[in-house]
């Protein structure tokens, strides 16, 4: 494709060179370029592409996209405001705009976008359409499961996503629209036929994330200026601030006030190791059960969000109740208990919010004993920590502290900080830094009827120490000391 062709779909300033090199792709990690790249210079947390042109022209860039003058040789340069704008309206161009070619369905939510994702994917495939899905877990075009960087991937990457799904015949795409996402500029020039607003409360406000929640909400907010149909949780208490200046057609879902999707005689019960939700939808006249293993009314709100995005295609009820019956989310609310006598899930719950909705949703479901394990996330916000270990203190019976992801940090610092909160609650609790003690320590403790949860890393299969990702997962956690306890009975010990 000729450079002309592509740069007639931005704004921007030719500052040198020809526009009529041919492109053979597109890059903005100097790494990545090849003889005939278009480079385009962003801005990271870490770096900044403008200080590696000299690097992409020198392997083979034909021509430079940025903000601020550059050094290019004898490359084109092609000046815009927005870099990363432009490297999402160029990627769209490139891939010749492959989200035209499919329904797309955009979920963004403080949580349960990615329950909400595979909710709705799987009662659209269960009525017979391909469906694709970006999100937090994994990346599916349809034939094939890739592995998943951000919930919203970059511009270019997302792109080529999507045209992988229009080539493997997806009729729909389903994709979880991170804050970040937005901000960064990584959906402009995506229009989502619809759109899906869950919840909001503070969270992603720090360095590297969001200045406040005014500016979280903000770009939360943008999804509804960017879908033709935006379907909004009328519960939340900020869905009038998320809809105001919105371009598109509203409708609701509720499980309080009168909407035209709503749930009624919600039951939750344990049965053999296995939790499950019971709850009427009813929408204008019609009213039909819904049965599901995902604990709570926050799972609750997920199906309504995905049950109102489906009667927009030709989907029964039948297709319905059996979509939601079977699925399962990997690390959310995953129920992996090796036996029935006790329920043991693996949840991604990984900051105050989530662990205080998922510990009181656990409780509903009256457990003998309600025992929590989690750590944090190293090169996070400290108080965070506390807090943390706050909720736990005060709404689980028995807490294991334990490391999650210590990036850059002292694990022994990080429970330090967890401490401090829970011991502020006269919670139980007992710290086991390594994880794979830690598990097998909760499984050999379970009593009849306990509810544990490994919270934190969720579906994540390695743990992150100094820059490094070492394999290791909880499912595996579990698996292995499953297996250790049963070689220990046999031998009586």
């Amino acid at each position: 494709m000729q450079l002309s062709s592509l740069i007639r779909h931005i704004t921007y300033e030719s500052v040198q060179g020809s526009q009529e090199p041919e492109i053979t792709g597109i890059c903005y990690h100097s790494a990545k370029v090849t003889k005939g790249s278009l480079f385009v210079c962003i801005k990271g947390l870490r770096s900044d592409g403008h200080e590696y042109v000299e690097a992409a022209v020198a392997a083979g860039a034909a021509a430079v996209v940025s903000e601020i003058p550059v050094n290019a040789g004898d490359a084109t340069v092609i000046r815009v405001a927005d870099s990363r704008k432009a490297l999402a309206e160029l990627s769209a161009a490139f891939f010749d705009y492959p989200a035209r070619k499919m329904k797309m369905i955009g979920i963004t939510g403080t949580k349960g976008k990615t329950t909400t994702a595979f909710l709705t994917a799987g009662i659209l495939r269960e009525a017979g359409y391909r469906t694709g899905v970006i999100g937090t877990i994994w990346i599916d075009t349809g034939r094939e499961i890739l592995s998943s960087m951000h919930t919203t991937p970059e511009a270019l990457e997302l792109q080529e996503y999507l045209a992988r799904m229009v080539e493997n015949g997806c009729d729909c795409c389903v994709m979880e629209v991170s804050s970040q996402g937005i901000k960064m500029q990584r959906t402009a020039g995506l229009w989502f036929d619809i759109g899906v607003f869950l919840n909001i409360e503070p969270d992603h406000i720090g360095a590297g994330e969001h200045a406040s929640f005014s500016e979280y909400l903000n770009c939360k907010r943008r999804l509804m200026q960017q879908c033709s149909i935006g379907i909004v949780n009328q519960d939340d208490p900020n869905v009038n601030r998320i809809l105001f200046g919105h371009t598109c057609e509203v409708e609701s879902f509720s499980m309080k006030y009168p909407s035209g999707l709503m749930s009624e005689e919600e039951a939750f019960y344990m049965i053999q190791g296995k939790l499950y939700s019971c709850f009427h939808i009813r929408r204008a006249d019609k009213c039909f059960t819904v049965q599901m293993q995902l604990p709570g009314k926050f799972n609750i709100y997920n199906a309504l969000a995905a049950v109102a995005v489906a009667f927009h295609f030709q989907v029964t009820e039948g297709q319905i109740e059996r979509a939601m019956r079977r699925q399962m989310i990997p690390g959310r609310c995953e129920n992996v208990s090796p036996s029935e006598r006790y329920v043991l899930l693996i949840d991604y719950a990984h900051n105050e919010m989530s662990l205080k909705n998922l510990l009181e949703t656990l409780r509903m479901f009256q457990p003998g004993r309600l025992i929590v394990l989690f750590g944090c996330g190293g090169n996070r916000s400290p108080l965070r920590r506390s807090r943390m270990g706050e909720t736990a203190g005060l709404l689980a019976d028995f807490t294991v502290l334990t490391s999650d992801n210590p990036r850059w940090e002292d694990p022994e610092q990080i429970l330090d900080e967890i401490e401090e909160g829970i011991k502020g609650t006269r919670g139980s609790y007992v710290r086991i830094t390594d994880r794979q003690e830690a598990v097998r320590y909760v499984m050999e403790q379970a009593r009849e009827e306990d509810i544990i949860v490994l919270a934190g890393k969720g579906h994540e299969p390695y743990q992150e120490i100094r820059g490094k990702k070492y394999p290791m997962s909880d499912h595996e956690l579990v698996d292995a000391a499953a297996a250790s306890l049963q070689e220990n009975q046999r031998r009586g010990e």
